[in-house]
């Protein structure tokens, strides 16, 4: 999230930094203002400075550790005396997929659970500041997705979500770091050997590589490992000029109008409504739309027609 013509600064003290948002594009205020917030860290610590300033933090998800494989975004985040509205975007329609996460930095929770409700699709049904509220929680009324803060402070995270999986081995958990600057999502990772895949998405779109997964009743841990995987791979999906058309230019014109309602996220039942056909007919198109398409599923055929 960016702030047009506002002034920043960098913070640093006791070897640690940390960049703030001034809200002002007034130079002299924005001095006054990072003068203020530099002798609040001097005399009364760090997390004092963050419970009064909103500072600029770098989030990142990880959907894959091998290879490392993240969306990531910049956010600003609510101090203690900001008051975020979380109301779910206009036009979104319940129910939406619960999610929820394990932040012990308050200001950093507040703010997650801001951008999570705005995710299309999900809502944050509750944040837990401790391990064993999570747990205890979860099990009760376990969510359609978990995350969980890989700096937990009261375990190693593998440790958690190994205990969390004997309880609940079908809900999808993953991890996210929280960074003062996106390098530092490099810089914290270590003995990687299958490579890494970054890519900065907005915040509304932290979600983007699980989207398609939300035409799932019931999220489970392997369907949207499957998404994520056709999502990172679809990155690198390239083909040699004119193959990609190849098969696209033989549908027929009922054939792409079905392939196009596909894309936009329609079920069988909705393209049979909107076209006046019935389910079987579209079924038989699709059939043959795969066949010409030479995939095997309904993301690998929309995968292609995007890329026309």
């Amino acid at each position: 999230m960016s702030r047009a013509n506002e002034f920043s600064v960098r913070m640093e003290h006791e070897g640690a930094y940390q960049y703030f948002p001034l809200g002002t594009d007034d130079e002299e205020r924005a001095a006054i203002e990072a003068l203020n917030l530099y002798q609040t860290i001097l005399t009364k610590g760090w997390e004092a400075a963050f419970q009064q300033f909103s500072r600029e933090i770098t989030v990142a998800i990880f959907w894959s550790t091998s290879p490392v494989a993240c969306t990531y975004t910049t956010l600003f985040t609510f101090p203690g005396e900001v008051s975020p509205s979380l109301l779910p975007l206009a036009g979104e329609e319940p129910p939406r997929k619960k999610v929820c996460i394990l932040e012990a930095d308050a200001e950093v929770g507040r703010t997650l659970v801001f951008w999570l409700n705005r995710q299309p699709g999900f809502e944050c049904a509750r944040a837990f500041k401790t391990a064993l509220d999570a747990q205890n929680a979860m099990v009760r009324e376990p969510p359609d997705l978990f995350l969980v803060n890989r700096a937990l402070p009261e375990m190693p995270v593998v440790e958690f979500l190994g205990c969390l999986k004997t309880r609940l081995p079908v809900l999808p958990a993953f991890q996210y770091g929280i960074y003062q600057d996106s390098d530092q999502i490099f810089v914290t990772l270590s003995g990687v050997t299958a490579g890494y895949i970054f890519r900065r998405r907005k915040p509304t779109e932290l979600f983007e590589p699980i989207r398609v997964a939300l035409r799932q009743k019931v999220l489970t841990a392997k369907e949207v490992f499957l998404r994520v995987r056709d999502y990172f791979q679809s990155l690198f999906g390239f083909t040699r000029p004119g193959e990609e058309t190849q098969g696209l230019a033989s549908l027929t014109a009922r054939e792409q109008e079905i392939l196009n309602h596909v894309s936009k996220g329609f079920l069988d039942k909705e393209i049979a409504s909107a076209l006046s056909i019935s389910i079987w007919t579209v079924h038989n198109h699709l059939k043959h739309i795969y066949e010409k398409l030479g995939v095997h599923t309904r993301t690998e055929a929309v995968l292609k027609y995007l890329q026309k």
